[in-house]
């Protein structure tokens, strides 16, 4: 298992397939459209404060519960976290920065679950 965390993990896959499988989470999964999360959106900033971490190889995609003030319920969440070649996760401190305290890598959450916030 050590440096099975490389850089180049993940491939493109065809938009039609991407498709099916997120009609069947949504099929599947969310039993209340309006309020169950369908997605969220990380911003730019925040994928590469992360990626600019030293020893990172790439991100670690968390699946969470976490309260929803528009819902007014638990709804699933992400969080992401810095991860190194031989799968160390680089949490961070309780502040969600790294311990050289330069605000680098850490964890961070959704800022915009869908819905509300949703894409065209």
């Amino acid at each position: 298992m050590a440096k099975d965390f490389k850089p180049t993990q993940g491939s493109r896959v065809p938009k039609n397939e991407a498709m099916e499988w997120i009609e069947k989470y949504d099929k599947e999964m969310r039993t209340n459209k309006d309020v169950d999360t369908k997605s969220v959106f990380f911003g730019r900033d925040a994928l590469l404060k992360i990626l600019s971490e030293d020893r990172c190889a790439g991100i670690s995609f968390f699946l969470a519960l976490k309260y929803n003030e528009f819902v007014k319920k638990e709804t699933v969440n992400l969080v992401l976290v810095a991860t190194t070649e031989d799968g160390e996760l680089l949490w961070g401190d309780d502040a969600g920065t790294l311990s050289r305290g330069d605000g680098g890598a850490g964890t961070f959450d959704v800022t915009h679950p869908c819905p509300p916030y949703c894409p065209r």
